[in-house]
């Protein structure tokens, strides 16, 4: 038997052993928590930063720093990518050269060098709203001339391949996943929005906060609820689809910045740019070969908890609009070997890949 002296020595020596246990279980438990699933599309990341090493990391964490630092009045200018380009002596150089071949008098080509000159060496802390003006005058002549020699004959964002999938693989194997997928790329086609609207309503600017996206997908997610509620599984499905474009949309960077002018009014021309096309054509062509983006889509299976469908397609844009910059500089510099940047492909698979969860929550919202 244990007197009383000995037994409050144990207990002592006890308690002392489960507060030193406590941190070590509470610091497993945490870990768990934190633990995310290695589903395909995540070791499909993994394998791009892996590709990309430490240095190209870096940039990457350097750059996405960057991003967020960057003052309202940065993120609101028209042409934004284009100040981005003070960054790159290199693509200075380029856009040097593309003012030295507008057809414009000597001297209009030296004001335009001054004034973008002028941009750069104070970007991005000592940008201000005067700076708008000049922006939306050079920009799209930048952009015209970096792409004179590469018209864009198609525009392949959606057609049997992206929007679908979307939907499709955001269903969780559902019988009436179908048609979800065939109804997905229904708002590209002429007929599907009123004039006026083909362009505006497919857009968010995560920084103006300007756009028709989210109204869309909320809207055709109300109304896939009201089906679910009364048992009509297939217009469920059919407008879960519709509802998923919209959203979908807003985690394409090129849909959630850079069509903005300088008093803050959505210009269609502007969203539908050359560089935006053939950005979209390369999602396209990758789809399913190279970086098969599409493989982000079908190998997720995690998911983004929706509950105001509106609000996640505002949040999803928040999260693409940052590598507008990179991206619109890259295809702007070299309209053929941006296909090729390594940095391009990781921020591309990122965006499809939040997409898709955003997509399962969605569909878990509605259904």
């Amino acid at each position: 038997m244990i007197n009383s002296k000995d037994g409050t020595l144990v207990l002592c020596i006890a308690m002392a052993l489960c507060l030193c246990l406590i941190p070590s279980a509470m610091a497993s438990t945490e870990e768990q928590q934190t633990t995310q699933v290695e589903d395909a599309a995540q070791l499909k990341i993994e394998a791009l930063e892996a590709k990309l090493g430490e240095e190209g990391m870096q940039k990457i964490e350097d750059y996405l720093a960057l991003q967020a630092s960057l003052p309202d009045v940065v993120k609101r200018m028209p042409f934004r990518g284009l100040a981005f380009a003070a960054t790159d002596p290199e693509s200075q150089a380029i856009k040097m050269e593309y003012i030295d071949n507008f057809n414009v008098s000597e001297t209009e080509k030296e004001r335009y060098k001054a004034g973008l000159q002028d941009i750069w060496d104070r970007y991005p802390d000592k940008i201000t709203k005067d700076d708008y003006a000049f922006m939306s005058e050079l920009g799209p002549m930048i952009e015209e001339e970096a792409l004179r020699e590469h018209p864009v004959v198609r525009i392949m964002w959606s057609p049997g391949k992206c929007h679908p999938d979307f939907a499709y693989y955001a269903c969780d194997g559902s019988a009436y996943r179908n048609y979800a997928r065939d109804a997905a790329d229904d708002p590209d086609d002429s007929w599907f929005e009123l004039p006026g609207y083909r362009y505006y309503n497919h857009y968010w600017d995560a920084d103006w906060n300007l756009g028709g996206a989210p109204g869309r997908c909320d809207g055709y997610a109300g109304t896939a609820q009201i089906w679910v509620d009364n048992g009509m599984l297939v217009q469920a499905h059919q407008d879960f689809g519709l509802a998923s474009h919209y959203l979908s949309d807003t985690g394409n960077p090129f849909h959630s910045s850079g069509a903005v002018n300088q008093i803050g009014d959505f210009v269609d021309n502007l969203f539908s740019s050359q560089n935006h096309d053939l950005y979209e054509i390369y999602i396209y062509d990758r789809w399913n070969t190279g970086y098969n983006f599409g493989g982000y889509v079908s190998g997720n299976t995690q998911s983004i908890t929706v509950t105001d469908p509106e609000q996640a397609a505002k949040d999803n844009a928040d999260f693409s609009a940052p590598y507008f910059d990179y991206i619109w500089n890259k295809v702007n510099d070299n309209p053929q070997a941006f296909v090729s940047d390594a940095t391009v492909g990781y921020y591309t698979a990122q965006c499809v890949r939040q997409t898709a969860k955003y997509n399962h929550g969605l569909y878990d919202y509605i259904m």
